[in-house]
């Protein structure tokens, strides 16, 4: 069984949120570090963009500066996501491809699925039955909504994977800071997220989120057949991290590349 690191739940804003989890993913492309399972929070809350999308067509800009939210561009791909600071827990995965190839996932589809089998079984502990599918990404419902979304980026024969899992949601926030698509009203839009998507503490009674975190470790750890150990971030990805949030994710060339 493979050791592999974790790095414990924990909250920082979305720039260097995002810087961290590309810092790791070249730490881990040069070997400077173990593959790696983190998790973490938003705060302030954040508005993320996927590495192709266009800012302005995305974000309400002006509602989402004046309450104070970050927004940021991430290097993964997907579509526009709100990342409540009370409302979310997010995970990101980084290995070699080679790995997962191992566990029998040869196809991109396949790499999704065996990470996010990860989320299913630590839900199983709880007597949930979460299911597979696809909303634009690849995604996992309960209940026949969503409740969480996933993009990755591949560099190098390398996979980073991060992906939200709602605790709860806030449908007409949510697109105030998201634009509804071409067409569409807000108030068609809100109420189509209220009917497809969920947060999980509504099929959780008296929600522990340290116990939640345990029973998501243990998912993982059985899908991908590795032990967990906790640990740090080491100088090697503080400092690119660093360097990333100052030169990169605070910039504005990075976050409005296709405006």
């Amino acid at each position: 069984m493979k050791s592999w690191r974790l790095i414990p739940l924990e909250t920082r804003n979305g720039c260097w949120n995002m810087a961290l989890d590309e810092a790791i993913l070249e730490a881990v492309i040069q070997q400077k570090s173990p593959n790696t399972l983190r998790f973490y929070k938003w705060n302030p809350s954040t508005a993320s963009i996927g590495r192709n999308q266009s800012l302005n067509r995305e974000i309400d800009m002006d509602f989402t500066i004046k309450k104070g939210f970050n927004i940021v561009r991430r290097i993964t791909g997907g579509g526009a996501v709100f990342h409540d600071c009370n409302g979310e827990i997010t995970y990101s995965i980084t290995c070699p491809i080679k790995f997962l190839e191992e566990l029998h996932a040869y196809k991109v589809i396949e790499q999704f699925e065996i990470i996010t089998q990860g989320i299913i079984e630590g839900l199983k502990i709880y007597g949930l039955t979460p299911e597979k599918g696809i909303i634009h990404c690849p995604a996992l419902f309960l209940g026949g909504k969503k409740f969480s979304g996933n993009a990755q980026v591949r560099k190098k024969g390398h996979v980073l994977q991060h992906g939200t899992i709602l605790l709860e949601i806030d449908p007409d926030l949510m697109y105030s800071v998201l634009k509804a698509p071409p067409n569409v009203s807000k108030f068609r839009i809100v109420q189509s997220v209220r009917a497809k998507c969920i947060g999980i503490k509504e099929f959780l009674n008296d929600f522990d989120e340290k116990r939640f975190i345990e029973t998501l470790i243990q998912g993982f750890e059985k899908t991908l057949k590795i032990k967990l150990r906790k640990s740090t971030f080491t100088e090697f990805e503080l400092k690119l991290a660093k360097d990333l949030v100052e030169n990169k994710y605070k910039k504005k060339w990075w976050l409005t590349k296709f405006e």
